[in-house]
């Protein structure tokens, strides 16, 4: 009964929940209609038909909406809409509506006059903003829907579901009793269900007779009761059943027992015989797992003869099997030891070990002469015995010995590595003294990442290590060398008195460094650039003196590479100044306090305008106009590139976007920016932004980028072309220039350095390879632009040439924006335009970005 009852419970939440959850949207769809339609925000008559289609959409659940006007008239309805001719329907009797406590609408139970059917009626009053009704809104339920629904649920046998109002009329029932519905059943003991709401209880059905236990759960949204009920029979014949079952079982027990009695001797001997079977078949597992072991094993009892070994054992003293056999004592195998030829010296550790402190446990390492390592453990046991293992740990203490080298040197050329360093250099300072002077040199391998990114990084580890070989080549006994990681090397020369000295070193390093070298068959010339720094004059402690030779070396790299530098005091003021710039240039990045100005592109044919390319400047406030080649390899250097390169786009395109749809911008981008693979989206969303049309966005790149990561590189730029971006590849025929370039890679436009445009008219061999890249240009229908032409006659020969843009200060140096919009509006062409001044050439941006 208790379970029947948590059932029903159970049911009748879940039904009630269901049933709140379905009148609550009903309700909500009654109020969202009186709002709008009262609201006045729809300026219509209720019987428009514009009405009718919003009653139609919320009707698309259950039931239909009707709507009547003030005096009760029905003007419009979800199922249809006939304008005028509408049948004129009153609205259902207010005697047979019921209020929904804290609700606006009302709840009736009515007779369809048409089909007769009962139909569930909720109503809700239509006013406007004055509070003055307008009409009702009325939705119409068919009962027979929760009949439907109540059938849906399993109960189980002989189980209802009735729905009633609070005045005790029935709504729906299931099993169905459709003679009953709209019936009062206030009466006997359903009084006190009426009353009180939420119940259990058990009364007699007033349907079909029968004793039912029943519960009874109100609505919280209206004024509706579920009551689920089963028959007390129906519920308790599972236990009626059971009862038998168990009767049935408990017979079937005492005939089960006295055969499981009969059977339990049997089974004991059974027992017996597997327990037998199982020992055998242990000891030969403990046997196969013993010999399989990776260590070997011996177990000796309390007179020290043998009781268990293993093959492991045998094999690491290289013991007989036809002597070594269980009984024999431990001398005896020592005995043998010897008659075999083994090591005295190791045999003699074994002996003491095992049979002089045979009251003791603990480990021992027998060491050979051929560098087998034995690490034997002892440990007594409580009878008196003795278990011995032997564990070869040859394999080990060399994995731990390469380990502890590889700690303190470099893998790659065997030399000390930078933790080596450092305490090489902390050791020499606490014996430094003034009449024992040291220098320190620090080595960096010129334009290695070249050689790396053409020939691969195992050439370019070969070529590491016969540096490093040649520099190791170059010391004393007593002077001391370590590479710090990537191509740097530090090395430490004691008893150094004079700088003349210690430079006559740096020329040997030089001279030993210069000579070619052949890498797997590539004939590979290098070269060193050497910072010197010599304490205690140049460092009192070990970091002082390496950032100094660091500012040396950095010296020497800035002096043009291949040659050495002593710290000079002005190269720390120079580091400082570094610092404070770069201190600066973070400010002025985040404060956007650059100016961008366009230098005008000149197509030959026409003498137009055909573009401008933007240039970067910075106007320090106190510092005044400081030159991209200083802060652009800065702004590299400290990470700003990509936010500093990522405004100068986005501004550029946002001013283009105002110029003559066919003018062309060009920008400069850093390599640096390349590394992200988000790049050429970072483009297009500049271009989007800006308004600007795609072809008409040229970006500037050198050969350094195309020396970098090719497959990477011709990705990015196969998306940019894709987009639409044009390409143009700056100072070609400057550095290592190659035609591969032109053939894989998608460009648009090769620029001619200014320094072939310079000696063009004075000497030969610029004007043929200017002549040579117009005609390499030509064959792949590509543009060349000459920059930094300056005269006339260069102007004219570069025509002639077949040359298609050129810039300079001819036609019109970097210009600020209005001033080019001037120019831009005038439609004139300057034919000598000033000559630069102070400001900064038209090459500078790029220069930097290609260094």
């Amino acid at each position: 009964m208790h379970n029947g009852e948590r059932e029903l419970s159970n049911t009748a939440l879940i039904l009630t929940r269901h049933l709140d959850r379905e009148f609550e949207d009903l309700l909500s769809d009654q109020r969202d209609i009186s709002t709008l339609l009262g609201a006045g925000a729809l300026n219509f008559q209720l019987g428009a038909k514009s009405v009718h289609e919003i009653l139609r959409s919320k009707a698309s659940g259950i039931g239909e909406f009707e709507l009547f006007d003030a005096v009760g008239m029905q003007v419009n309805s979800s199922r249809a809409w006939v304008g005028a001719t509408l049948s004129q329907q009153q609205f259902p009797p207010a005697e047979q509506l019921k209020p929904i406590a804290g609700r606006k609408s009302s709840i009736g139970l009515i007779r369809d006059a048409v089909t007769t059917n009962w139909i569930i009626v909720l109503s809700r009053p239509i006013t406007d903003q004055d509070g003055t009704l307008i009409g009702t809104i009325v939705r119409r339920i068919p009962a027979s829907l929760y009949e439907t629904f109540f059938s849906s649920v399993a109960l189980g046998e002989q189980a209802a579901l009735a729905l009633f109002l609070d005045d005790s009329a029935l709504v729906a029932r299931y099993p169905e009793a459709h003679d009953s519905i709209g019936k009062v059943f206030r009466f006997g003991s359903l009084e006190q269900l009426f009353r009180d709401g939420s119940m259990t209880f058990q009364s007699p059905s007033p349907f079909d007779g029968s004793l039912r236990l029943a519960v009874s759960r109100p609505l919280k949204h209206v004024p509706l009761l579920l009551v689920a009920s089963r028959s007390i029979p129906a519920i308790l014949t599972d236990w009626r059943k059971q009862t038998e079952l168990l009767l049935s079982i408990a017979a079937a027990l005492a005939i089960v027992i006295s055969l499981v009695l009969s059977m339990f001797a049997r089974r004991l001997l059974q027992q017996h015989k597997e327990t037998q079977y199982r020992l055998k078949m242990d000891k030969k597992r403990l046997d196969v797992a013993v010999n399989n072991m990776s260590h070997g094993l011996t177990m000796f009892d309390a007179a020290g003869r043998l009781e268990v070994f293993n093959q492991p054992y045998l094999d690491i003293y290289g013991l007989s099997s036809e002597v070594v056999k269980p009984g024999i004592t431990f001398e005896e195998i020592v005995a043998h030891f010897r008659e075999i030829g083994g090591e005295e010296e190791p045999l003699q550790q074994y002996f003491e070990f095992v049979a002089s402190h045979k009251d003791q446990k603990g480990t021992v390492e027998v060491s050979f002469s051929d560098g087998k390592s034995v690490l034997i453990t002892r440990q007594i046991i409580s009878e008196g015995g003795l278990v011995t293992t032997h564990e070869d740990i040859t394999h080990r203490k060399k994995a731990q010995e390469r380990i502890a080298h590889l700690a303190h040197f470099d893998e790659l050329t065997g030399l000390p590595n930078r933790t080596s360093f450092r305490d090489h250099l902390n050791a020499a300072f606490a014996s430094l003294k003034d009449s024992n002077p040291l220098a320190l040199l620090y080595i960096d391998v010129d334009e290695f990442k070249t050689v790396n990114d053409t020939l691969g990084h195992p050439i370019g580890d070969q070529l590491l290590k016969a540096i490093a070989d040649r520099l190791e080549s170059c010391l004393r006994h007593d002077d001391y060398i370590a590479r710090l990681g990537g191509d740097e090397f530090a090395i430490v020369l004691h008893d150094q008195h004079s700088a003349h000295q210690i430079g006559n070193f740096a020329k040997m390093v030089h001279a030993a460094v210069r000579d070619t070298y052949d890498c797997d068959g590539h004939a590979i010339s290098s070269d060193v650039s050497i910072g010197i720094a010599i304490a205690p004059q140049h460092g009192s402690d070990p970091n002082q003196l390496i950032s100094h030779a660091d500012m040396a070396l950095y010296a020497a790299k800035s002096d043009g590479r291949r040659t050495f530098r002593f710290f000079e005091p002005e190269m720390d003021i120079t580091a400082r100044a570094k610092h404070e710039l770069a201190v600066e240039l973070r400010r002025a990045v985040a404060d956007r306090a650059f100016d961008i100005h366009f230098q005008p592109l000149v197509d030959l044919a026409t003498g137009q305008i055909s573009g401008c390319e933007a240039l970067l400047r910075w106007h320090h406030p106190t510092r005044g106009a400081i030159s991209p080649a200083e802060f652009i390899p800065l702004a590299e250097e400290i990470g700003l590139i990509e936010e500093l390169g990522e405004w100068v786009l986005a501004e550029s395109c946002r001013e283009a976007a105002t110029w003559p749809s066919h003018m062309t911008v060009a920008v400069n981008v850093s390599p640096i920016q390349f590394k992200r693979q988000t790049f050429a989206l970072n483009v297009a969303l500049a271009v989007a932004r800006a308004g600007l049309g795609a072809h008409r966005l040229e970006l500037e790149i050198t050969e350094a980028l195309l020396l970098r990561d090719n497959d990477t590189t011709l990705a990015t730029l196969t998306e940019l072309r894709n987009i639409g971006i044009k390409i143009a590849l700056d100072d070609f025929g400057t550095g290592y220039s190659s035609l591969s370039y032109l053939h894989r890679f998608p460009i648009d436009k090769i620029k001619i350095d200014k320094s072939f445009v310079a000696r063009l008219t004075d000497e030969q061999s610029s004007l043929t390879i200017i002549q040579a890249i117009v005609q390499i240009a030509a064959s792949g229908d590509r543009i060349t632009l000459a920059e930094g032409v300056e005269t006339s006659e260069q102007r004219d020969l570069l025509k002639k040439i077949g040359c298609t843009q050129m810039q300079g200060y001819l036609f019109s140096p970097a210009l600020r924006t209005e001033d080019l919009n001037r120019l831009i509006s005038s439609g004139q062409v300057p034919d000598n335009a000033p000559p630069p001044s102070a400001e900064h050439s038209t090459d500078e941006l790029r220069a930097a970005a290609a260094t």
